[in-house]
């Protein structure tokens, strides 16, 4: 009995050993098969990021050469616009010069050539004379009086030719001058769109923290009547008194009926700035003080500037760190740090 327990039992294991091994097997099986699935994927991962970042190169690339080229052309711009001012100038004032010259000598010879007939005509007894010298010396006198009438229409005509090649030349240089202005305003229009764009495309991008930011141009400060508000009303809901305080300065902004400016000279040029004295200014500054009225003027110069006809904050991309409107070259810069910033961070996953 004791052996044919044994026996029993030791099948028993024989088979759970077998059972243990299909397992062993199937897991091997199952654990190659995983391995084989985790090695495409990676391989494929692979390659969607290596596509990705040779993409980020090759824009890396290009808008480095775009902006290279950009600044070279505005460079060559600026400096053939200087150096065709220069001599449009230099060219203008030379040809002016020889025309008034010209004008000047030209009515000199008319005004001798007609004294001289004018003598000849009036004065009767030299021409007797004159007509009994020309009989006794075979009319060399006559001769004289034609070459010399003839020398001076020569003359005469020589310098209505010049004029005119002058006058020629001036317009030529008119026309060159219209040509680069054209050039410029389709220049300066290229950059507006281009800037449009640099505002739509980073509007969501830019915040707070970054240099470059999207500011509202003839948009109030809300944190200056904010801290009047707290101020002025510190035991009632000066939050609430705030937004409708603030909202009613902007509706005045946008107001086309009203308009707080005035015309100052300086050093010959005039310029709008804002009146001091008008009287919901004045009201405001007293009330609130110059924090507030601050805020105000800005946006006043702000929407002048930016939107004076549609009276509406419009975006403008703004250098938060020195206060001014940031230029093309500083967004440029932006967006190439950023797009090196993502390839590194690219090349850091694994």
């Amino acid at each position: 009995m004791e052996k044919t327990n044994y026996e029993v039992e030791l099948k028993n294991e024989r088979r759970r050993v077998c059972s243990l091994l299909y397992e062993i097997d199937r897991r091997k099986q199952q654990l190659f098969e995983m391995e084989r699935k985790y090695n495409n994927t990676t391989a494929t991962l692979q390659g969607l990021v290596d596509g990705l970042v040779a993409k980020i190169n090759s824009k890396d690339s290009c808008l480095w050469d775009w902006e290279l080229r950009y600044n070279e052309t505005v460079r060559q711009l600026k400096g053939e616009n200087a150096a065709l001012r220069r001599v449009f100038a230099e060219e203008n004032r030379k040809d002016k010069a020889e025309n008034f010259k010209l004008r000047c000598e030209l009515r000199r010879r008319t005004k001798e050539l007609e004294d001289y007939k004018s003598r000849n005509d009036n004065n009767m007894e030299r021409r007797s004379l004159l007509n009994e010298i020309e009989a006794q010396k075979e009319n060399v006198p006559c001769r004289d009086l034609v070459e010399l009438e003839k020398t001076t229409s020569e003359q005469i005509a020589a310098l209505k030719e010049q004029l005119e090649e002058t006058s020629e030349a001036l317009k030529d240089m008119e026309s060159r001058y219209s040509c680069l202005t054209m050039k410029q305003i389709l220049t300066n229009r290229e950059l507006q769109d281009a800037r449009k764009e640099s505002i739509s495309g980073l509007n969501d991008v830019l915040t707070s923290r970054t240099t470059l930011v999207v500011k509202r141009m003839g948009e109030i400060n809300q944190k200056a009547f904010e801290v009047a508000s707290s101020g002025k009303f510190p035991n009632e809901d000066w939050q609430e008194t705030c937004a409708k305080l603030c909202s009613l300065w902007q509706q005045n902004v946008q107001d086309p009926k009203w308009h707080p400016f005035k015309m100052i000279n300086i050093r010959g040029n005039l310029q709008e700035i804002v009146d001091e004295d008008d009287e919901k200014l004045k009201e405001l500054r007293n009330e609130y003080g110059d924090v507030v009225y601050e805020a105000v003027r800005t946006a006043l110069m702000e929407m002048n500037e930016y939107n004076a006809s549609g009276r509406y904050a419009v975006p403008e991309i703004w250098n938060r760190k020195e206060g001014r409107k940031a230029t093309m070259k500083e967004i440029i810069q932006y967006v190439i740090g950023q797009l090196k910033i993502h390839k590194r961070k690219r090349k850091q996953i694994p």
